[in-house]
């Protein structure tokens, strides 16, 4: 075979394999919930029992319905991992849910985003960076103004945790 040949061979080789490449990874987006539909999701069975066993404590709540009055653009985003089994998505999310449900705050101001990994696609991209599931913002007309984080978590104060960042 002439080396004229060999060559147009590998260079149509190398063309050839140039051209494929693997698929990439599917983007996954995360899926906006809202609080009725957790009882009906799979994987969140667990929820509505979790946030019954939750009493807020009375006194924090009449602040709470104060901060999300009428002309506040307040909103808490909670963006969580519904297979998860670790205490800030089994126990911290649902006595979070429950402490804004008491004090009064519609549920169109508690925007649940349920996540695959840390890196799916979410509305707030420009604005927050989600490096742990879950994970809580307090959005005020574009702006974020505190968080919670499961680190400051106890077990039993995520009343005082909610109160305090949205009162901010």
């Amino acid at each position: 075979m002439p080396m004229k040949s060999i060559l147009t061979f590998v260079f149509l080789g190398i063309i050839a394999l140039g051209g494929c490449s693997t698929p990439a990874e599917p983007e996954l987006s995360a899926q906006q919930l809202m609080v009725d539909d957790l009882v009906k999701t799979p994987g969140f069975t667990w929820f509505v029992a979790e946030m019954n066993r939750f009493s807020p404590r009375a006194e924090l709540l009449p602040p709470i319905t104060a901060a999300f009055g009428a002309s506040s653009g307040k909103k808490v985003c909670i963006f969580v991992k519904a297979s998860c089994s670790c205490r800030g998505t089994q126990r911290l999310f649902p006595q979070i849910v429950k402490t804004l449900l008491d004090a009064n705050v519609s549920e169109d101001r508690i925007e649940v985003w349920s996540m695959r990994t840390e890196k799916d696609r979410h509305p707030y991209e420009g604005l927050v960076s989600i490096s742990a599931l879950p994970s809580i913002y307090v959005i005020d007309n574009g702006v974020v103004r505190d968080s919670v984080q499961d680190y400051d978590y106890n077990e039993s104060n995520a009343d005082s945790l909610i109160a305090r960042a949205v009162v901010r």
